[in-house]
């Protein structure tokens, strides 16, 4: 019975896929039979992308064999490549997972069927800075689509990137509204008392002891729309710096992201290479048991085990940290992912003492660990074998010593994405052994510093705190830093800065002495009525723009996008704009690759 049900479940969401799976502006005509269980489960996406190849993958709900061509410069006629389905265990639906309800939803409508079967392609041999177009067939499905190759250093005019994190999919956002916490000029905000008409409207809440509104768009149109409007500006790479989902260990969860971006709710990645890191939400089992225990910490294994099924990552030397942290040359910009989920030793905030705990803005150093969920004992009992401390001396940090020595000498412009931002005035932002820690701080990652800015980094891209920031460090007082972003407002939470008493209504608690920017105190909130003109943190994205200027320097633009709600006097949302902030940074780089005075 459950069998049948789960192959008609199939069958709808591969219905839903039908329109998706034509080209870009084909006429109805064009279209295919719906496919069967046996077609796209996920779309085709774009992964490790370089100067001479890129990776295509795609799901299916059974293993029979599909077949990708791709055509362009330098192959002739055509290239077909057949591609066998390789079953994935790791992402079975659980019992839990099966049996769910979500209020709001018909329980299981969100399930993808039992299925899930990987089909991966290595496309070499390409010409740099060409475009191909493709063609997936598989079972009685065509999905056509194209990508481009990365341009060689030498030879390039413009690169595009964009920066997004935190998007933590899950079915529940389809329905759910956020927590919308205040910020400059939130005092001009409707009324949140019960009753209310924005309460009636999309409901209210209590955050931090203060009534708060929930934001007018859901997680999923958050992020569908914030989505959207990368996909309009056509980058030629997306960065997503961890906490792509609820849950590393929620199936669902993973199949809300890639019906986001490879499935019926957007396409993104059918054209645009994806570029991920480890989060934190990457290893937690969600419902099928969190970070479980420290006698099982298999749900954390089982979690870390599904980003590795989705993702393949280039080479850095050491296979059982594969996707963990990598390189990729896109032209003359040199991206390095870190997994920032595991500092040594371990630490946790029950082993500082209540009168040893710091206060305020005290900090004595950034501690030594991000997490206190779980051990690498605990998780290495458990069978895992491919976690990856960050500390001084490790394999991890000894590899982006030598790319960072190594892209220096080749004059590369530098980006460095991981999860846990360094510098926060939000919810992670404390170290280990402050009074108010999250148990999460991200302040570990400081040790990096002194690495990042010896060898001319541009930014650093990190999520975690849920918020849009940036912060600046010069340690040496020469003017030449690196800027360090959370750009952490995918379409999930819409946290603000930690405050300084138990409410929101208490000061700043400004415990980030780097913080230059913040949108919600930042980019005032103005109201007129019950409509919002301008201002206020939403959702979105940090677009990076490098134009090639004389004598081989470049100039970096870093602009951060929101995704602005536009209402009626009756609260509906009319329509949703895209629109920058003030923080505009420009950085100018000279010949070598580094940041110019």
């Amino acid at each position: 019975m459950r069998e049948a049900l789960m192959r008609g479940r199939a069958r709808m969401c591969a219905a839903a896929l039908a329109v998706a799976l034509l080209p870009a502006g084909a006429p109805p005509a064009q279209a295919t039979a719906a496919p069967r269980q046996a077609d796209f489960r996920i779309l085709p996406y774009l992964q490790s992308p370089g100067a001479s190849g890129i990776t295509i993958t795609w799901f299916t709900g059974d293993g029979r064999p599909g077949r990708v061509t791709v055509r362009g410069p330098g192959i002739h006629g055509h290239r077909v490549t057949p591609v066998t389905g390789e079953p994935q265990p790791d992402l079975a639906y659980t019992q839990a997972e099966l049996t769910q309800e979500i209020p709001g939803l018909e329980q299981g409508s969100w399930l993808a069927g039992p299925g899930n079967f990987k089909h991966s392609a290595r496309m070499s041999g390409l010409r740099p800075g060409s475009r191909y177009h493709y063609t997936v067939e598989q079972g009685g499905a065509t999905f056509r689509g194209r990508f481009e190759t990365a341009p060689a250093a030498d030879r390039w005019r413009h690169i595009r990137l964009i920066a997004m994190s935190d998007s933590e999919t899950e079915p529940r956002g389809r329905v759910q509204h956020r927590e919308w916490a205040p910020g400059a000029g939130a005092a001009g905000r409707p009324s949140a008392d019960p009753g209310s008409p924005w309460d009636r409207t999309y409901g209210t809440t209590v955050l931090s002891g203060t009534r708060v509104l929930r934001y007018p768009l859901t997680e999923d149109e958050g992020l569908r729309r914030n989505l959207a409007v990368v996909k309009e500006r056509s980058p030629d790479a997306v960065l997503f710096t961890g906490d792509l989902v609820q849950g590393g260990g929620y199936q669902p969860g993973w199949d809300e992201f890639f019906r986001h971006t490879a499935g019926a709710a957007g396409d993104l990645l059918t054209g645009v290479p994806i570029i991920p890191a480890f989060g934190n939400w990457e290893s937690f089992g969600a419902i099928n048991g969190g970070y479980g225990t420290p006698a099982d910490r298999s749900p954390v294994v089982r979690s870390r085990a599904k980003f590795h099924a989705y993702f393949d990552a280039p080479e850095n030397g050491t296979p059982e940290h594969r996707d963990n942290y990598y390189r990729v040359d896109y032209g003359p910009v040199t991206v390095l992912t870190l997994d920032s989920n595991n500092g040594e030793p371990d630490d946790s905030a029950a082993s500082y003492p209540p009168e040893l705990k710091l206060t305020g803005r005290q900090y004595t150093g950034p501690g030594t660990d991000t997490q206190e969920n779980f051990t690498r004992a605990e998780y290495e009992a458990a069978g895992g074998r491919d976690l990856s401390d960050y500390r001084p001396g490790g394999r991890q940090w000894a590899w982006a010593e030598e790319q960072l020595r190594d892209a220096r000498a080749e004059g590369q412009i530098v980006l460095v994405q991981f999860h846990h931002v360094p510098y926060s005035s939000g919810e992670h932002g404390l170290p280990m052994n402050h009074a108010l820690t999250s148990g999460q701080g991200g302040t570990p990652m400081r040790v990096y510093h002194p690495l990042f800015e010896r060898y001319g980094v541009a930014a650093v891209l990190s999520g975690h705190s849920e918020m849009f920031e940036r912060s600046f460090v010069d340690d040496d007082g020469d003017g030449i830093g690196v800027h360090y972003y959370d750009v952490g407002v995918s379409g999930d939470g819409l946290r603000g800065v930690r405050r300084d008493g138990p409410t929101l209504d208490s000061p700043p608690l400004a415990y980030n002495a780097f913080s230059r920017w913040t949108a919600d105190q930042g980019e005032p909130e103005v109201w007129d009525g019950a409509r919002l003109r301008s201002g206020g943190k939403h959702y979105g994205h940090l677009e990076i723009d490098v134009n090639r200027v004389r004598d081989r320097k470049a100039r970096i633009t870093l602009t951060p996008v929101h995704v602005f709600p536009v209402m009626d006097d009756a609260l509906a949302v009319l329509r949703t704009e895209r629109r920058t902030y003030s923080d505009r940074v420009v950085i100018d780089v000279a010949a070598d690759g580094t940041p110019a005075r």
